[in-house]
């Protein structure tokens, strides 16, 4: 049987929860420096020609039969932590970065960014927005970096004036860029490409039907004025 909730015990129930939070910040801070620490013994002792392939491929078995049970020092993973380590070592900036996220986000980054300054982008991005794994590979698959950073979309002194946030409005990782405006593009310009496509939309779905006036011009100089369309229910 459930007891009401008593409202004056969610004070104690967000301790309890902020608790468990930083324990899974700790744990996860704790397994990517044990990460880092082994690619980089590993990295030393390739690269000085102690150890090749064979022996990682002894230090997982090693792994496996003295610490049975323990997942994740799999042949293929200790190579990754050798990647790992030897991404981030030469950039004290970012080093600290990836030990603010789960290491499933930083094999995500890893595997699929192309370079250096791609891999700080998300690592920020990551950690700022704190991002899910599926939200940050659904990202990555976006070419978010491509597009905010080496492509960044144009913003007209129209959009710029009438709102000085603007340019990171346009930058916003779910904008679909659609509009094919130009850069120098007017206020009714703006008005006309979202009504044309407010028009595609409903006709794609088949059930309203759209009278408008493709000449459309804002009535006033300043600010957003009332179209001249309008929509009718399909007989």
């Amino acid at each position: 049987m459930n007891l009401p909730l008593d409202p004056g015990f969610s004070e104690v129930v967000q301790m309890i929860v902020q608790a468990r939070q930083r324990a899974m910040q700790a744990v996860n801070t704790a397994l990517v420096d044990l990460y880092w620490q082994i690619g980089a013994l590993i990295s030393r002792k390739m690269q000085s020609a102690e150890w090749g392939d064979g022996v990682v491929d002894r230090l997982a078995a090693h792994i496996a039969q003295t610490q049975p049970g323990l997942r994740g020092f799999t042949r293929p993973n200790l190579f990754r932590m050798r990647q790992f380590y030897e991404a981030y070592r030469h950039d004290e900036k970012v080093a600290a970065l990836p030990r603010l996220l789960p290491w499933t986000h930083n094999l995500l980054i890893l595997s699929q960014s192309k370079r250096p300054e791609e891999r700080e982008f998300y690592l920020r991005a990551a950690a700022r927005e704190k991002w899910s794994s599926r939200e940050l590979e659904r990202q990555l698959k976006a070419a978010l970096f491509e597009r905010s950073v080496l492509s960044p979309a144009k913003v007209s002194s129209v959009a710029r004036q009438m709102h000085g946030e603007a340019l990171g409005v346009f930058k916003d990782s779910y904008l679909v860029e659609f509009l094919s405006l130009p850069a120098d593009h007017s206020e009714a310009d703006l008005h006309r490409g979202l009504l044309l496509q407010l028009r595609r939309f409903l006709q794609s779905w088949a059930v309203i039907s759209v009278s408008w006036d493709p000449n459309f011009r804002s009535r006033s100089d300043s600010g957003i004025s009332h179209s001249t369309c309008c929509f009718s229910t399909a007989a």
